[in-house]
């Protein structure tokens, strides 16, 4: 099995993996066959029947060392079913809470650091989405709202670079309706919490503009 697979040969790998977990169950070797069995249905996209073969493992064999691995690659599976951001986020929400489950239960697994970029690429991806729906407000003329989805931004998604964005918009919709004070807020806010990047170089620049 492992050599099918190793030449990409995913096919007859799961013929030989499928024997060995359903003929082998107590076997030693069973629940490497069982990991071998769901990347194997994983690299045919066959997601369902991956997902079932991990937690199979992790349920059958829960002293295995090959759980933590499971449990990253369960991730995964959800991770290859996300859509873009402008489509449903069902399976990225799905994704982030395995992915914070096995980081926050193995943190020290070779698995972490991916994890943990993973997790930072699908909150960029819902954080774009929120920010999507705020320019969409913008250009149906209601900025109250727009600014309700960029703050949103702020508040859940501090870590992705649309939070910076999100400040920097909410900043100017403010001086665009002569609101000094708020705007002012909003570009120090900006500077505060993401001190030297090139939005705070932005906000400081356009804050002397609007006060000077």
């Amino acid at each position: 099995g492992v050599a099918a697979a190793e030449r990409g040969d995913y096919l007859l790998a799961l013929e030989a993996f499928k024997r060995i977990t359903l003929d082998s169950p107590l076997h030693e070797t069973a629940d490497d066959a069982l990991v071998g069995l769901a990347d194997a249905h994983r690299a045919l996209s066959d997601n369902a029947s991956a997902e079932d073969a991990y937690r199979r493992l992790v349920s059958d064999y829960p002293y295995s060392p090959l759980v933590p691995e499971a449990e990253y690659k369960l991730g995964l599976t959800f991770f290859q079913q996300a859509l873009p951001a402008e489509l449903d986020q069902s399976m990225t929400n799905q994704a982030i809470s395995q992915f914070e489950f096995f980081l926050s239960t193995y943190p020290e697994s070779p698995f972490a650091e991916d994890a943990g970029a993973k997790v930072l690429e699908l909150r960029t991806r819902l954080a774009a989405k929120s920010y999507d729906s705020a320019m969409l407000y913008f250009d149906l003329h209601k900025p109250v709202a727009a600014r309700v989805y960029l703050e949103s931004v702020v508040t859940e998604y501090p870590d992705t670079v649309w939070a910076r964005a999100a400040l920097l918009d909410k900043a100017r919709s403010f001086a665009a309706e002569g609101s000094k004070a708020l705007a002012e807020n909003e570009y120090q806010r900006l500077i505060d919490l993401y001190p030297d990047t090139e939005e705070a170089r932005t906000a400081a620049a356009e804050m002397a503009a609007l006060t000077g």
